[in-house]
């Protein structure tokens, strides 16, 4: 017998139960009472950010986010279109 999926916050229905009843979620104080636990992050680096003196200028930059922007937001007005069809 298949299961509902369960309601998440703002009445979303999960839907990969079988992950979410597998997975438990701590609170800061659970985490932190455990044996050997690091919240250290300093580890995660971006190595794009490494090589730093060879980024393009920020008006190179600027343009290329706007573009990127902008083809999005193209994107998402043809989804609304085609929702609109519907």
């Amino acid at each position: 017998m298949r299961r509902q999926p369960k309601a998440l916050a703002g009445g979303i229905k999960d839907p990969c139960p079988a992950i979410t009843d597998r997975v438990k979620s701590l609170s800061f104080g659970e985490l932190t009472q455990r044996d050997k636990v690091s919240l250290d992050i300093f580890w995660l680096k971006d190595e794009s950010l490494e090589d730093s003196e060879n980024l393009p200028s920020p008006d190179i930059l600027a343009r290329d986010i706007t573009e990127n922007l902008e083809s999005a937001l193209e994107q998402f007005g043809g989804i609304y279109e085609d929702l609109r069809e519907t």
